[in-house]
């Protein structure tokens, strides 16, 4: 029997495996144990919608980003060699704007880099948000 549907057969007053009515007694007939065992039954209801999410290429998050109005590498992690590109970029004196269309990030990505990078203060990558 699938987790799901014992969920909901104790919720309902019955045993899962001998088809029985539960006594009152049982544990599981109070409000909060029934609100509790539906809440369950439909987070497992929900699981097989999350299972067929597929994992997007880099290309394929890329589309995806721009599509929904972000930059084209919003949430990638930084690679080394763009690390060191934006490091030079802004001691060259690059604007965070600029460097932001070099980059395809937001603002405010770049700000949190040149920070973690010790650029630029917490106070100065603050004003990004």
């Amino acid at each position: 029997m699938k987790t799901q549907a014992m969920l909901r057969a104790l919720a309902n007053g019955i045993n899962p495996e001998t088809g029985e009515l539960l006594g009152t007694a049982s544990m599981t007939g109070s409000p909060e144990a029934i609100r509790l065992l539906f809440a369950l039954a439909e987070e497992f209801q929900a699981e097989p919608e999350r299972q067929k999410k597929v994992k997007l290429s880099p290309e394929e998050r890329q589309q995806k980003n721009i599509a929904e109005g972000r930059p084209a590498k919003s949430h990638f992690p930084w690679a080394e060699e763009e690390k060191q590109r934006l490091q030079e970029s802004y001691a060259e004196g690059g604007t965070l704007e600029a460097l932001s269309s070099e980059f395809e990030r937001t603002t405010w990505a770049i700000a949190v880099q040149l920070q973690k990078m010790g650029l630029i203060t917490e106070q100065q990558a603050a004003g990004y948000v």
